[in-house]
């Protein structure tokens, strides 16, 4: 036991720790993450796909090879600045807390990344005006307006999306500009503005007379099947046909023509607002751990100081 307890101490132990997570952290950084399975064999082959696969490179900061150092070197530090307490207490010796601090500011900076690892949630949608999105907690986001500005050289100076926001029937935020540095926060929500694009709509009448739009990317069900309209080509709207995870056929339907048992009736393109939002459960620990550390250093400055001074 004592043998464990010496271990889990050592500061070599912390280094070695320290330098593994740096290590594998930057060799994560050049495999992309999140991908399909099919992704990683299709950009590096079987074998070092099986091994990205494996070893957990592909959702690294979940996997065992990051979660497991991590771990130890929690424990590492939890054992340290319960085995300098307990030293200085029995020696009597002078108090000290800013190295205290800083231990307990760094295990609270674990836990607020634990937090994010496991609990971060974002979504992208692109919105034209007009369009509404659900968020968690029955809130409900209307795009009002979008704005692009530019500078006289035409590059991107800002874009602007004003958004009213709504609760049920209750009216919460009757309008607000999110900016790119100026996101929207809504009950632990950050609603961020990304990017604007230019996107194809076709819409659809089906049998019944009633006429719906589809955006590019979006789809329907037809015959087991899946349509996903993919955008408008020469005067077309080009659908692919999709079947157990396989790309089976591709069609091209003019104004006028069918697909399954919908009529294209018209074809257009608008311009949508890319938004992002984020809910991040690890935020308000990473920053109070932020402020503990940063008292902890200061106050290790100030007996420094003292210390030079007596």
């Amino acid at each position: 036991m004592e043998a464990l307890y010496k271990f889990f101490k050592s500061i070599k132990l912390a280094v070695v720790i320290i330098l593994i997570i740096a290590v594998l952290s930057i060799l994560s950084t050049l495999i992309p993450q999140g991908k399909e399975a099919a992704f990683y064999f299709h950009n590096y082959g079987a074998f070092w796909a099986q091994v990205f696969l494996r070893l957990g490179f592909d959702n690294f900061f979940r996997s065992l090879l990051f979660l497991l150092p991590v771990g130890l070197f929690f424990i590492n530090l939890a054992v340290c600045a319960i085995d300098r307490l307990v030293n200085r207490e029995r020696r009597r010796a002078r108090r000290r807390h800013g190295p205290d601090l800083i231990h307990v500011g760094l295990l609270l900076m674990i836990v607020g990344a634990m937090f994010s690892v496991f609990g971060r949630r974002e979504g992208m949608v692109y919105m034209g005006e007009g369009d509404e999105v659900q968020l968690p907690g029955a809130y409900v986001l209307r795009l009002l307006d979008y704005e692009y500005e530019e500078y006289e050289n035409g590059r991107p100076k800002d874009w602007i999306s004003t958004v009213e926001v709504r609760q049920g029937e209750e009216l919460l935020i009757t309008s607000f500009p999110i900016e790119v540095n100026k996101p929207l926060r809504i009950a632990g929500i950050k609603i961020y503005q990304t990017s604007f694009a230019r996107e194809d709509q076709a819409f659809l009448r089906d049998e019944q007379g009633d006429t719906r739009p589809i955006s590019s990317g979006q789809g329907f069900e037809m015959e087991g099947t899946v349509m996903i309209f993919q955008g408008i080509e020469g005067g077309s709207a080009v659908f692919e046909q999709w079947e157990k995870h396989a790309r089976t056929a591709t069609y091209r339907v003019k104004i006028g023509e069918r697909i399954g048992e919908y009529t294209v009736v018209e074809l257009g393109s608008r311009d949508v607002t890319g938004l992002k939002a984020v809910k991040d459960p690890g935020f308000i620990p990473v920053v109070v751990a932020l402020i503990v550390i940063g008292a902890g250093l200061s106050l290790t400055l100030i007996q420094k100081r003292k210390d030079r001074d007596i």
